[in-house]
């Protein structure tokens, strides 16, 4: 049977006396301790369901003690009564709320109100305890799940990337010998594996990303001009439906602190859903800023838009908006939840604001330095 432990610290032994005999219960082991330095040994080496701290004692005084205990990783979430026979002012217990106390009782204790009282902490950690658990194991199958997804998608990618070269090749190869039929047969094995192949790796992505195996590279780079090279490497697939990337570059020296691999992913997708859902004959406009600290890049089309109501799930992985791409280009769902990831790896956000029938704006913004939450690559 489990046995929830409770430490009882208090340098007056009456007091400990008392407070074991109020509290003990078949499923409660008390354990007392008469000094801060003791409690700190014995909340260090225990797994306690809960403290009943005394304020004032000599030496280390309950709110110091609290405030030891919050700050290591084992016991900053054992929940800590604070017990007093002198500090009744409210500041005092606005005090150790803020030290990491959940709560605060007053000398002489009342029986009945003291067991209730530890009964229901005793209920929220049994909780926690079980949401903690819940959570572990949801961790854990989660990372299984991205390594069979890692390991599939990888094992996928040859054939892929085969079929794809294969069915490019019988293109060329045979477009005098067969008829129209056989090139629009061909032509869909084409088109089918080139999505299923960015699928492909759309998923290694998600599975490193959700891993924690995204690694940067970071670099200084002229912002600028990157974004420059960016719009001119998407111009033939814009130039395909006739519409213009209008670049309005920031006027000055922009650099940049980024990993410029990750970056330009999050830049030519960004760009590839603006010439996706954009009509023949539009413009794509884009711009480069400076605020404060901060580079910011708006994209902005002049397509359909997206209904309100689906704005905030446009980067959750998987999602699919209402709006469908002007001439049939497929879409993966997992572009924007990668380019979400990318971004907030660098430390900084990504946002959309759109209206139905006049078009979308994607902006992201990047600190120009900054410590990162990923570690670069050795």
């Amino acid at each position: 049977m489990f046995k929830h432990k409770i430490l009882v610290v208090d340098d007056k032994p009456e007091n400990t006396f008392s407070l074991e005999s109020m509290l003990g219960a078949d499923n409660c082991e008390i354990i007392s301790a008469s000094n801060g330095n003791e409690a700190l040994r014995i909340a260090y080496t225990e797994s306690l369901s809960l403290i009943l701290l005394d304020v004032q004692m000599p030496g280390m005084d309950g709110f110091e003690v609290a405030k030891i205990l919050k700050e290591n990783n084992k016991t900053k979430d054992v929940p800590i009564i604070f017990v007093t026979a002198i500090n009744k002012d409210i500041s005092f217990v606005v005090k150790a709320l803020r030290g990491g106390a959940v709560d605060y009782l007053y000398k002489p204790l009342d029986i009945e109100f003291t067991r209730a009282k530890v009964a229901a902490f005793l209920r929220l950690y049994e909780t926690q305890a079980e949401l903690n658990r819940k959570n572990a194991e949801l961790e854990k199958i989660n990372s299984e799940k991205n390594y069979y997804l890692g390991v599939a998608a990888h094992d996928l990618r040859g054939p892929l990337g085969h079929i794809k070269m294969f069915s490019e090749y019988l293109i060329d190869e045979l477009n005098e010998k067969i008829d129209n039929d056989q090139k629009e047969y061909l032509s869909i094995i084409n088109k089918s594996s080139t999505f299923l192949l960015r699928l492909v790796d759309n998923l290694l992505d998600i599975s490193k990303i959700e891993a924690g195996e995204l690694k940067l590279n970071h670099q200084e780079i002229d912002f600028s001009e990157f974004m420059r090279e960016q719009i001119s490497l998407a111009n033939p697939h814009a130039q395909r439906k006739n519409i213009l990337f209008n670049f309005q570059p920031y006027e000055g020296v922009l650099s940049l602190e980024c990993d410029p691999m990750h970056i330009s992913q999050v830049v030519n997708n960004i760009l590839t859903n603006a010439v996706k859902f954009s009509a023949q004959g539009t413009t794509v406009t884009i711009t480069n800023e400076l605020d404060g600290d901060t580079a910011v890049v708006h994209i902005t089309d002049q397509g359909q838009g997206i209904p309100a109501d689906e704005l905030p799930t446009i980067f959750n992985a998987f999602q699919k908006t209402s709006v469908k791409s002007t001439e049939g280009e497929k879409s993966t769902g997992l572009g924007l939840a990668i380019v979400k990831k990318i971004v907030e790896a660098h430390g900084g956000r990504i946002w959309a604001d759109s209206e139905v029938g006049k078009g979308t704006t994607f902006s992201f913004s990047l600190p120009l330095e900054q410590d990162y939450p990923f570690n670069d690559e050795e």
